[in-house]
């Protein structure tokens, strides 16, 4: 919390410092513009700087199955992972181009007060050469197709309950060292600039190994 109360007080300075640039520049005060440029720019660099370090010597962390991963009060873990050639019904089954990872997850709510749920989540597979695979849609078509369909990540958990969810991937026979990733929110989250913070810039990402 330290570092977002820092990340905060970094924005304001910068946002204020450029708005005392652009008015002196209006008022034809060059010098002090520039002036205030220069010192936004180096308070600017040196926190980029402090989030980059802090991010290359921050060890990777790794999660066990079972273990719960916390965004504050909504938590994910990985209950199983079990692995198949093909999956669908038996008259229509739909073969790995690799192999299935079917992986079962687990929402939970560590709030006392109210449900929870995460307006946009996403889940991953990262493999030991730093490659990154999507959902399968294929894999998960014939898994809904066989046992029905599976709730949305970003489903509402009632106070102190679970809902449990399945996701698919599609992955080479010869995949090592096997992790899922989450990411939450989707998209461009201020975190990236935020000291220590797990998407902040060049920091590994944390997974839930899976192999």
């Amino acid at each position: 919390m330290i570092f977002d109360l820092v990340f905060i007080v970094v924005v304001v300075a910068t946002v204020v410092m450029l708005a005392m640039a652009a008015i002196a520049g209006l008022r034809g005060r060059r010098q002090r513009a520039t002036s205030l440029l220069l010192r936004c720019g180096v308070v600017s660099a040196i926190y980029l700087g402090g989030v980059v370090v802090v991010s290359l010597l921050s060890p990777q962390r790794v999660l066990a199955i079972g273990e719960d991963w916390c965004f504050d009060d909504w938590c994910i873990a990985v209950d199983s992972v079990t692995f198949a050639s093909e999956l669908g019904p038996s008259g229509h089954p739909v073969k790995a181009n690799g192999v299935f990872y079917v992986v079962r997850l687990r929402l939970s709510n560590h709030a006392r007060g109210r449900p929870q749920r995460a307006t946009s989540a996403a889940v991953h597979l990262l493999d030991g050469l730093g490659h990154r695979y999507e959902v399968s849609h294929d894999g998960q078509s014939a898994y809904e197709a066989q046992d029905g369909p599976t709730p949305p990540l970003t489903s509402t958990v009632p106070i102190g309950r679970s809902v449990t969810t399945v996701r698919l991937f599609d992955l080479p026979r010869d995949a090592r060292q096997v992790g899922l990733t989450v990411e939450h929110p989707v998209g461009f989250s201020p975190g990236v600039f935020v000291i220590g913070d797990q998407a902040s810039l060049f920091h590994r990402r944390t997974v839930v190994r899976l192999n």
